[in-house]
Parts: structure tokens; sequence; C-alpha cells
């Protein structure tokens, strides 16, 4: 009977212990399927660029055809700029060091779809429908799901004005940033 309660104390104390390790380490990783279903819903118009794509993969023909401004002044990320869509930006992911990623879009013209929330929708419907897809509300305007924030800012109308969607690293000290 002892060796039965100390088997099943053990297991117990394993599992409570990886189930601790689980919900610490869960909000630092980047999970595939948060990112999957987000570039699921999300369609950015003249885009075809999905949010962690690699840019050595991507056609960047796209933005020199559509007038976007490059700007390289950072050694950690590039950023595109387009006064007609809005800013697009490819991280040096500390995690991958030397890969590129699109990890930024950030917009305030009617392009976006993401969950069916879009520049001018309403802030208010907007919160819960982050909130129904597992999103935590980080401050009013920010929700957070994994590694994913999705941003929006809005009028004293409560109608959205200005979207941005970004994928942060993994990487808590930025090591790779100096690699």
């Amino acid at each position: 009977m002892r060796g039965k309660k100390r088997k099943f104390l053990i297991g117990a104390i394993i599992l409570f212990s990886l189930l601790i390790v689980y919900l610490i380490s869960y909000k630092y990783l980047i999970v595939p399927y948060q990112i999957k279903e987000l570039n699921d819903n999300m369609v950015i118009d003249g885009i075809p660029y999905k949010i962690g794509d690699k840019m050595d993969n991507l056609d960047l023909q796209i933005l020199q055809k559509e007038d976007w401004e490059k700007d390289t002044m950072y050694e950690h990320f590039i950023l595109y700029y387009s006064d007609n869509v809005g800013v697009i930006i490819f991280r040096g992911f500390p995690d991958y060091s030397n890969e590129y990623k699109f990890t930024v879009f950030r917009t305030k013209k009617h392009n976006i779809n993401l969950f069916n929330i879009g520049i001018g929708s309403n802030a208010s419907e907007a919160q819960m429908i982050l909130k129904k897809k597992g999103y935590t509300e980080e401050d009013n305007s920010t929700y957070v799901k994994g590694k994913i924030s999705i941003s929006f800012q809005y009028d004293l109308e409560r109608r959205i004005e200005e979207i941005e969607v970004e994928l942060k690293s993994s990487d808590w000290f930025h090591k790779g940033y100096y690699k």
C-alpha cells in the first residue's frame, strides 16, 4: 500500500511540475497553429505575404512596383512604407538570427480584413471578436495570443482608425541581434 501511494505522489508531482512549466513557457513560445489561424483570417489587399514568411522566399517586386519606400536605417529590421497602404516590417528574428521575416503590418487604409475587423469597424465589436478568438486584453486596444499582438487605434466614436498586427520574437534577451 505504501508503494502505491509513493508512486502516485511522485507521478502527481511530475505532472504538476510539467503543467507549471507549460503554463509559464506557453506565452513565450511562437506557436505555429496561432500563426496559421492569424494568416487564415487576415487578408491584406495587394499584398500576398503572410505573417512569419521568410523575406528570401517572397516576391519583393510587388513592393517595388507599387512605389514602396525601403528604409534600412536599422540593422535589426527592414521597413517598407507606402502612403497608399501602410507599413511592412521584416525583422531579423533573433530566433533564426540571419533570417528576415514578415513580422509587422500597420495600416490606416481600408485594405485589411482581420477576423472580419477592418478600418472603420466598431472597436467594441473588434474587442469581443478578439476575445472570442482567444486573445487576451493587454490594454484597451492591444490583444495578445502567444507572441501575436493585434493593436488598433480608434476615434471618439470608437471607429477603428489604425490596425497593427505583430509577431514578436521569443528571444527574451535579444542575443540573436548580436550574432
